[in-house]
């Protein structure tokens, strides 16, 4: 995938503001050195604050600058190639500082509230609250930018939606979107479909919530079911340009997608050939009423993807709105090409577990011998893991070129060298690390972690009209990765887990119909419409979570079972957003 630049900004924590009585005066450097600079992925926001600036960052300048580096390193050490460099990495540094965004991290919440009233003033500028996301709500971070860079940069993260009464832990979260890291692709034919939701019964374990002491009772429930939560589809010609747009040499399964408010997860699936020989060239009708002709629609759209879909008149107003204040598509993440044979487990995935003595022995044995091997009892594991990921390169002359290590390279041309108390050690520095973590529960099984998706085929019979059936029962599950293997029965799991019928039992489908319809998704697992597996999945949806599978015979052997456990989920109140 493109890789995408990082740039720097300042970041801060509270009291380090408070000594300084809420004025600073620091310079980039120096906020290097005390390591109060970070890296941040490019995302919308940055990007408009740069056009707002009119910040100077080229890219084949930048990489002509980069290179420059590299061939004075090269040089001679002398006192004018010392001084060339240092002037070269200055250019570097002004063309990656962005000076106008800064991150500040509260100790306490209660704490956050005063500067983001009062703002505060590095450099002789001020400073105001732009946005506090999920992801820097859960570390206590909130985001500030320069106040006279404020008004414009909040019309076009608001992208023409002005007052509207919404859940305040919401709006923060839509409002951040454009801080998620993207890749821009070519924009997309859109029709946003509605969602589909259902009621049905299901065996819970019920949580009643008390101010002395919860209970819990198993009970049937009727439940509120959202089958395609955060999820869409994308035809397979629009997802092969936007892999052309990714510099990617591989078709993925699935997109994880950015724009103003919307986020969510597109499926790879061929909606056009579905409209045509299963819907009957039925029309899709999107959440404004209007019709489309399925060969005119590059992505189909759930209401859950675009957050703010009821605050437009139609996908077309949003659409002039948003090419108007210069939004772009993105790509946040992109389904593997090849999924990974092999991951580590945490703590959680282990204590949920009926495990005996004898369990836990042959649990532990292959990351045992992994360690072992590494550490020099197979030279070929031993190469492997110094090499890293450049094994994965197809070929063999650029991967030789591209270690930097030399004792690497004398180790693969003279295999007796494993034997050399420096290569020994050296080795063992490196599995200190991953022994300490195999005590607290980072243990080797086969296995990954893959999307989940909803049934696409269901979906397709929603947005197309049909009755919803889709192609997999309850209890049925399908994934290429497994198939392949010729494995039908799993376990999947998703952090955090907190309780142990989360330890789920998926049987896994493979008939013609699957391999016909569900072709293009080579990575991931697909659930059934029918059950109550995304309960298990601690809560999942389908806007890019992902579970760890595996066929390991302790974890078959050794989970509990159990029904999913439910509660009724509190009420925030909504609260008018005013512009």
């Amino acid at each position: 995938m493109k890789k995408l630049q990082q740039f720097n900004i300042m970041s801060f924590q509270y009291d380090r503001l408070k000594n300084s009585k809420f004025n600073m005066t620091i310079t980039a450097r120096e906020a290097f050195k005390n390591d109060e600079l970070v890296a941040l992925a490019d995302n919308e926001c940055l990007r408009k604050i740069r056009k707002i600036t009119s910040h100077v960052y080229d890219e084949e300048v930048f990489n002509r600058l980069r290179k420059e580096v590299i061939s004075y390193c090269k040089r001679e050490n002398t006192n004018d190639n010392r001084e060339c460099i240092r002037s070269i990495n200055q250019k570097i540094e002004e063309q990656l500082f962005i000076p106008e965004f800064i991150c500040v991290q509260t100790p306490k919440k209660a704490k956050y509230g005063k500067i983001g009233k009062q703002g505060f003033i590095v450099n002789g500028e001020k400073y105001v609250r732009l946005m506090c996301g999920a992801s820097h709500a859960r570390t206590n971070r909130a985001m500030f930018c320069q106040e006279k860079i404020y008004d414009e940069l909040d019309v076009f993260l608001r992208c023409g939606c002005k007052d509207l009464e919404i859940i305040l832990a919401k709006w923060n979260a839509y409002y951040a979107l454009s801080s998620s890291a993207t890749n821009r692709v070519s924009r997309p034919r859109v029709c946003v479909i509605a969602d589909k939701e259902i009621q049905a019964t299901k065996t819970v374990d019920w949580v009643t919530e008390d101010n002395y002491q919860d209970t819990i009772e198993r009970c049937d429930k009727e439940l509120n079911f959202n089958l395609f939560d955060g999820m869409g589809l994308i035809s397979p010609m629009f997802a092969e340009r936007w892999a052309s747009d990714l510099d990617l040499d591989y078709l993925p399964s699935a997109f994880c997608i950015r724009n103003a408010f919307i986020k969510g997860l597109v499926c790879v699936f061929d909606f056009n050939k579905f409209g045509a020989e299963v819907a009957e060239d039925n029309l899709l009708t999107d959440v404004y009423g209007k019709t489309y002709k399925h060969e005119d629609v590059d992505v189909i759209l759930t209401e859950s993807q675009f957050k703010l879909w009821r605050h437009y008149e139609s996908w077309q107003d949003y659409e002039t709105i948003n090419i108007d204040y210069g939004w772009e598509w993105g790509i946040s993440k992109v389904a593997p090409k090849t999924d990974s044979d092999y991951i580590r487990t945490n703590y959680q995935f282990l204590q949920v577990l009926d495990l005996k003595d004898n369990d836990i022995v042959d649990l532990c044995k292959p990351t045992l011998d992994w360690i072992k091997g590494v550490s020099g009892d197979d030279i070929d594991k031993m190469i492997l893991y110094l090499m890293g990921k450049i094994a994965n390169q197809d070929n063999s002359a650029k991967a030789w070129n591209n270690i930097q290590d030399s004792f690497l390279k004398s180790l693969m041309a003279e295999k007796r060298l494993k034997e050399d108390t420096y290569i020994k050690n050296r080795i063992s520095n490196s599995l200190n690390k991953r022994i300490r973590e195999s005590y607290m529960g980072k243990l080797i099984v086969k296995g990954n972690y893959q999307f989940i998706y909803g049934d696409p085929y269901a979906l397709c019979e929603h947005a197309f009209g049909l009755e919803v059936k889709g192609l997999l029962n309850e209890f049925e599950h399908y994934s290429n990765y497994w198939n392949r293997k010729g494995v039908d029965t799993i376990i999947a799991m998703r952090s955090p887990l907190t309780w142990r019928a989360e330890v789920n039992q998926l049987n896994l489908k493979n008939n013609d119909k699957h391999k016909e319809w569900y072709k293009y998704i080579t990575s991931g697992i697909v659930l059934n419409v029918w059950g109550s597996d995304c309960m298990l999945f601690s809560g999942a949806d389908f806007d890019g979570d992902g579970v760890i599978s595996t066929d390991n015979k302790i974890f078959l052997k050794c989970k509990f079972g159990g029904v999913p456990v439910g509660y009724a989920p509190k009420k925030a109140r909504k609260e008018l957003i005013e512009r």
